[in-house]
């Protein structure tokens, strides 16, 4: 248990130092490091002493993963200014050398390699022709289609790195590749990462890095392989080259991953920088890569394209059903507002019913009193003029109607007090009602006449005619003419009837 959570943490570790390695060529990739370094060789190649084989021969390297045309114009410019047979020599070996590694020219790179030979024992010539035999053939080992001849190109290249480890012994990078090839890569890996500790961008760090990721690919630790390739490229960048090995081989491998658009970009950049370069060897090993790569961008950009649509496509239908639930939200407050309405005035309704309910009750209460002291005193009256057995006088005020007539005005009074108090304007509202020259006008001191008292008692919800008639002393008959003659006279005599309650 202990030692799996040990590889959990190893592997977390590893994914998080690949991820910031990433991160920090990103970075990289957005500065102008080549154009710095353009700056700095244009300004020796303008430099005094021209004519010296050294500069002509120090340009040329410069040149070399930078400009490949110059590079080859200044190694000819070199053998141009030599001035010994061991400096035509180099000159000669230099320029196989930069057709070997970018221009594909194996032909004439082998020619020449065939046609020198230098001295034995001046060991930093043999050094170089024995580097360029391992280039050489190891191109040739890599471009070759023929299993026999790839055997055989290996073969060579195998024995010209043991000339030149015999002439070198502690060449690290030469120990590693060979260990590499005899299927060793952990010797490779204890010969190198104690070089890549410091961890600095110098072009030789940036060899080391490349050579210590195909260690790691040959270990099938893919996280550690990403992570040194990163800081190859960053090396790469950071010294201003454009002929590239490890951010191409990155792009591969991002892609590999799923990661396409910076698999993408990644490539885009080696292209440009190699054509730009004039690297043929780069670009031929690029091209399958790219060709990849960029299909699946392509891919990519079109399942972005359909995603975009669809989603553009979702929120307009978003939008649509916003709108519509706006206009709906928007019908239904309309709705509600006017049920809220409705409501309020049910509510003021019921309000005013309940107040005239209220005032009619502490009316008849008050007139209910009223009638029992009327009834009291005309009580008392009676029972004194029965005392002094004034029967005359009893008989008369028994049979007189005057005191009757009396109390029945009073109590018209009191209704029409009552009833225009509670509908002030009912007199102004049954006129609407009726046609212009049939309207009811009534005398200063009137109240309300026979006519409007029958519709005061229909709006109070007394309809009946037996009822109004007994209310009203007058026989039905009488009520029923008068209801037909107001709704003859009325604007519209069909809802004449339904118009007074509602008003």
């Amino acid at each position: 248990m202990k030692t799996c959570l040990t590889i959990i943490m190893l592997l977390v570790a590893s994914l998080s130092c690949a991820a910031g390695r990433i991160d920090e060529l990103d970075a990289a990739l957005r500065n102008d490091y080549s154009g710095a370094r353009r700056l700095r060789i244009d300004s020796l190649a303008r430099a005094d002493g021209s004519g010296t084989f050294e500069r002509h021969m120090h340009l040329s390297r410069l040149y070399s993963d930078f400009d490949i045309d110059s590079a080859v114009t200044y190694a000819e410019r070199a053998l141009e200014s030599a001035t010994c047979r061991r400096d035509s020599i180099a000159a000669i070996l230099r320029r196989a050398e930069v057709y070997n590694s970018s221009l594909m020219m194996y032909k004439e790179a082998s020619d020449i390699f065939d046609s020198v030979r230098p001295d034995s024992a001046d060991t930093t010539l043999a050094l170089a022709r024995y580097t360029l035999g391992v280039q050489l053939f190891r191109n040739l080992e890599a471009m070759c289609p023929d299993s026999a001849m790839t055997a055989h190109y290996a073969a060579i290249k195998r024995a010209y790195r043991d000339s030149v480890l015999r002439i070198t012994p502690d060449a690290p990078l030469i120990r590693a590749n060979a260990l590499l090839d005899s299927g060793n890569p952990g010797g490779a890996l204890d010969i190198l990462l104690p070089m890549a500790g410091n961890e600095s961008f110098s072009p030789d760090n940036g060899a080391v890095y490349h050579v210590i990721a195909g260690a790691y690919a040959a270990q099938g630790d893919t996280v550690r392989q990403i992570e040194y390739l990163a800081m190859a490229a960053q090396a790469d960048i950071a010294n201003g080259v454009r002929e590239y090995l490890a951010l191409p081989e990155l792009a591969l491998l991002l892609y590999r991953r799923g990661d396409i658009g910076r698999a993408y970009r990644y490539m885009q950049r080696a292209t440009s920088d190699a054509t730009a370069c004039g690297a043929r060897v780069r670009l031929l090993g690029m091209s399958s890569t790219m060709s990849v790569i960029s299909a699946a961008y392509a891919d990519l950009q079109q399942r972005n394209r359909i995603n975009l649509i669809a989603c553009i496509s979702a929120l307009a239908l978003l939008l649509v059903m916003l709108i519509v639930s706006l206009a709906y939200a928007g019908r239904r407050n309309k709705l509600l507002a006017a049920a809220r309405l409705r409501q309020e005035e049910a509510n003021s309704a019921l309000r005013n019913a309940s107040r005239v309910k209220e005032k009619y009750v502490s009316r008849f209460m008050t007139l209910s009193l009223d009638y029992l002291d009327k009834m009291e005193h005309y009580r008392a009256e009676l029972f004194k003029t029965a005392a002094r057995r004034n029967f005359d006088a009893l008989y008369k005020a028994i049979s007189s109607t005057s005191y009757i007539d009396r109390e029945t005005e009073s109590f018209y009074a009191n209704f029409d007090e009552a009833f225009l108090e509670l509908y002030p304007g009912f007199v102004d509202s049954f006129n609407s009602l009726l046609r212009p020259e049939e309207r009811i006008t009534l005398p200063k001191e009137q109240r309300l006449n026979t006519e409007l008292r029958i519709f005061a008692l229909m709006k109070l919800g007394i309809t009946e005619s037996a009822d109004i008639a007994r209310f009203l002393h007058c026989s039905q008959s009488t009520v029923y003419n008068y209801r037909t003659r107001y709704r003859n006279k009325a604007i519209d005599r069909d809802h004449f009837v339904r118009t007074i309650f509602t008003r």
